[in-house]
Formats: structure tokens, C-alpha cells, sequence
């Protein structure tokens, strides 16, 4: 009973940081932003304990979340302001560290082989996969979507050049791309 307890004052402590973060997102500053005539990029630095109170809140196990609170997340929103398809594709973005070394990202692939190794419940690995941005999308002209991006953990300054494909095939429409010098991962 008293573990009951426990947890239901955990959940409703979650519940409250969330509503609270929420109401107080328009005034908080989120991240650093490119904004061209094709396309907006938002990428808001998340920190550790935003990460592991998002995932505990949805019930995830501690090892799940102790592994996740091990690495470097970045939200990224992305709006299409063309009236052509943009290709959303994270294998084509790159994150260098100060010395121009790429950092690895750490995609869906690499987290469903994580899971399957720490046994994480299906029904854990189907909620985590749908905070990931998608490895493809194609966003129409006016569309959003977003998700994080996950990284390995690092202290230095990093620089990210996102590349996105234009046209309705993949690849023959053109490029274009957003750059981000001086990002960080978010601390404590």
C-alpha cells in the first residue's frame, strides 16, 4: 500500500511539474531557431530531468530512464514555408563537435537494439519511438511536425547542419539546408 502511495504522489507531482513547464512555455525561451523563406527549424535543448519526469510520467521503468537521461536531446520543430514537398530525413543532418568530429546520432534503429538488450516492454518502445522525429517525411508546403533528436553526450560546442531534399521525388527537386553554430547539449 504504501508503494501505492508512492507512486500515485509521484505521478501527481509529474503531473503538476508538466502543467506547470506548459503554462509557462510562450514566456520561457526555447532554442535557437533558422528561419528562411523554405523552412523554419526550431531545436529546443532538453535537459536530463525534463527527459526522465517526460518518460516516467508515461510510465517507463528507472533503467529505461536512467539509460535515456544518459544522452543529449534536442526537440526539433520544423515547419515547411515552401509550396513544394520538403523531405524531412534526420540520416541527412550532421552534428560536429568544436573539433569537426560528427557525432553519432542515436536513431530509431540504434534505440530499438538498446531496448531489446535492457528487455524494455513493447508497449514502452512504441511510446519512446513516437517521441523520435521520423527517419522520413515528407512534409507538404504549410506542414509541422517534429520530435527529438538524440545524440551521444558531450560537453564541448557543437555546429549542426540539417539538410532536406525539396520536390515530390525525393532527391530531383533540389536542397536546402539550416545551420547551427554554438548549440549545447543541456545540462542539470
Amino acid at each position: 500500500m504504501t508503494l501505492l502511495i508512492r507512486q500515485i504522489q509521484t505521478c501527481f507531482f509529474t503531473a503538476v511539474v508538466l502543467m506547470l513547464s506548459s503554462a509557462l512555455a510562450d514566456d520561457a525561451p526555447r532554442g535557437p531557431i533558422v528561419d528562411s523563406p523554405v523552412l523554419t527549424l526550431e531545436l529546443i535543448p532538453r535537459t536530463p530531468e525534463q527527459m526522465m519526469a517526460f518518460y516516467e510520467a508515461r510510465g517507463f521503468p528507472l533503467f529505461a530512464i536512467k539509460r535515456i537521461a544518459k544522452t543529449c536531446y534536442f526537440t526539433a520543430v520544423i515547419t515547411n514555408k515552401s509550396n513544394d514537398i520538403l523531405w524531412l530525413e534526420p540520416n541527412n543532418w550532421r552534428f560536429r563537435d568544436d573539433k569537426g568530429k560528427q557525432l553519432m546520432r542515436l536513431d530509431q534503429v540504434y534505440w530499438q537494439k538498446e531496448w531489446e538488450r535492457l528487455n524494455l516492454p513493447m508497449a514502452n518502445r512504441a511510446t519512446f519511438r513516437w517521441t523520435l522525429l521520423p527517419d522520413v517525411r515528407d512534409l507538404q508546403p504549410g506542414e509541422r511536425a517534429g520530435g527529438n533528436v538524440v545524440i551521444e553526450p558531450t560537453d564541448v560546442t557543437l555546429t549542426l547542419e540539417a539538410r532536406f531534399f525539396t520536390g515530390p521525388k525525393k532527391g530531383r527537386g533540389g536542397e536546402v539546408s539550416a545551420r547551427f553554430e554554438g548549440l549545447r547539449c543541456a545540462s542539470k
